[in-house]
């Protein structure tokens, strides 16, 4: 049927829905690309695309916890991110100051203004993803060094000559300082990297100390374990041979051979650990004082609060002795009553149900349906 046909109020009303159909397609399409543009600009203000990002890069000794896109933080904002990781070139002096993985990260306007010629990156975080991962953390300092970044006199802003990191402690180290234009594709200005001061780091500086508490001799190891057991287990025919027979026993030592060989690579990590722990005790000392006044303090207060609590439950209980009795000797009357008033009648009911039940037994109209079917066994023999 064509739109002619139709009446003139029908013509207005489907003009009417076509309109509301236009609307909501456009309201639908308007809605759809506000969102995909507030999408692209938060992306592109997390991702630094529409700030001026300046090019630094470090060296780490190992590259295993850090990858592209890893965050480097300053006084616990985000500054930043790694866009390059690579090996340096193995080079006599690379091996000498451990520099095996080149780091290369962009630091966002205007944070550069915070980075001197004394500051330095460390390795921050946990390598484990759910825990928050690990993170570059550039390190602001007293800031007494010369700033990295200044403005050009066409107010372009300038990077510091990198040759500046390695020749600071000179004397002639002014014929260093020379600012230039960079591009996001530089290397940037090199920063040292120093080992992480984290509570990990200051834990692991124990591990030596407990090794020396178990080794040593007089140490717990030989009061666990004195030295004449020992030489009683070990002699030929003893009871280490009846325990540990000679061929499990050297099973068990080319094992421990080589587990020994794979935690001798744990040396160095436990070296580490003499050198950070006195900083930590250190920090230890200074703060435990403090927090045990706090709680000398406001320790008493909550006793008092504590006290005055528990003193209400007293007369509560009290009540509960003096009304819990009479409450059970009503409850066991009262159920001694329903029962005596209850079971009679419940007999009575029964009864008459059996008297009621054998008189339809009785009548000639029900006595069919109450019937028992009899099966009757065919013998041979017998009539039907």
């Amino acid at each position: 049927m064509a739109l002619q046909d139709l009446t003139p109020q029908l013509r207005t009303r489907l003009r009417r829905v076509e309109w509301l159909v236009v609307l909501f397609l456009s309201g639908t399409v308007l809605l759809a690309l506000t969102g995909f543009a507030w999408f692209i600009k938060s992306t592109g203000e997390a991702r630094g695309w529409w700030v001026t990002q300046v090019p630094y890069y470090t060296y780490l000794s190992d590259g295993g916890t850090v990858k592209v896109g890893t965050p480097v933080k300053m006084m616990g904002f985000t500054i930043g991110e790694v866009v390059e990781l690579n090996t340096t070139d193995d080079t006599e002096w690379n091996r000498a100051q451990n520099y095996n993985v080149f780091v290369r990260f962009l630091v966002r306007h205007p944070y550069q203004g915070y980075i001197f010629t004394d500051s330095y990156v460390k390795l921050g975080g946990l390598p484990i993803d759910f825990a928050g991962g690990s993170f570059l953390e550039v390190v602001r300092t007293s800031g007494k060094g010369f700033p990295t970044t200044t403005n050009l006199a066409q107010g372009q802003l300038a990077l510091l000559w990198d040759k500046y990191s390695y020749n600071k402690d000179k004397t002639n180290v002014t014929d260093f300082i020379r600012y230039s234009a960079f591009t996001k594709k530089d290397n940037g200005y090199f920063l040292a990297t120093t080992p992480s001061s984290d509570i990990i780091g200051e834990l692991t500086a124990l591990l030596p100390k407990i090794r020396e508490v178990f080794s040593h001799p007089g140490a717990i190891g030989n009061l666990l374990i004195p030295t004449n057991l020992a030489a009683r287990l070990d002699r030929p025919g003893g009871l280490g041979d009846l325990l540990i027979p000679t061929q499990l026993n050297s099973s068990l030592t080319a094992t421990l051979t080589n587990l020994n060989y794979q935690l001798s690579g744990v040396g160095s990590l436990v070296s580490h650990l003499d050198k950070t722990v006195p900083p930590m005790v250190a920090h230890l000392d200074t703060t435990l004082p403090t927090l045990i006044t706090q709680l000398n303090g406001t320790l008493p207060q909550l006793l008092t609060n504590l006290n005055t609590q528990i003193s209400g439950v007293g007369p509560l209980v009290s009540n509960l002795n003096n009304t819990l009795p009479a409450a059970l000797t009503e409850v066991d009357r009262t159920l001694g009553t329903v029962r005596s008033n209850t079971l009679p009648a419940t007999e009575g009911v029964l009864n008459h149900t059996a008297d009621f039940m054998s008189g339809l037994k009785r009548h000639w109209l029900f006595r069919s349906a109450f019937k028992t079917n009899i099966v009757r066994s065919k013998v041979k023999g017998s009539s039907p």
